[in-house]
């Protein structure tokens, strides 16, 4: 009876282990499961600088000066919630064709089409949504050209 038990305990501990576990999405390499001063600690090794004046108990704040971007880690007890990154640029061409170049990337890594909440030339929006998380890349190409890309744990659920 112990020789059945005990390979049955096995196979039910291995079955419950498996497929259960959610993974986390990739930001850069570095994966959001990981504690939110940690990826504050990697990004500043990848040569970010820390917002020490923009940065508080609830997100860290870093710049990359020589890409003009912003990234901000929200977090919750430590645990990264979303990934906020924030193009500057002067131009709504350099937007357009940043928009383009993250969005094959995304693409690829996401292995899917997104879905395209909006696709006008002023005002796109594309959706990757699968079961690690949610990102959402967004332009808008206004007065003040802008370009964001939110990685978020939570998934959107769109399709």
């Amino acid at each position: 009876m112990k020789k059945i038990l005990l390979p049955l305990v096995i196979l039910a501990t291995l079955l419950s282990c498996g497929d259960g576990e959610r993974g986390f999405l990739d930001y850069r390499g570095l994966s959001m499961g990981m504690k939110a001063s940690d990826m504050a600690d990697s990004l500043q090794k990848r040569g970010l600088t820390l917002d020490t004046v923009r940065t508080d108990s609830s997100h860290y704040v870093l710049t990359c000066q020589t890409e003009h971007y912003t990234v901000a880690i929200f977090q919750q007890n430590d645990t990264i919630s979303d990934i906020l990154e924030q193009y500057r640029a002067s131009r709504n061409d350099s937007t357009t064709w940043l928009f383009q170049k993250l969005h094959d990337q995304l693409q690829e890594e996401m292995h899917q089409l997104p879905y395209m909440k909006y696709r006008a030339d002023l005002h796109k929006e594309a959706v990757y949504d699968n079961k690690k998380g949610t990102v959402v890349l967004t332009l808008k190409n206004n007065n003040s050209p802008t370009l964001q890309v939110r990685y978020s744990t939570q998934t959107a659920h769109l399709k």
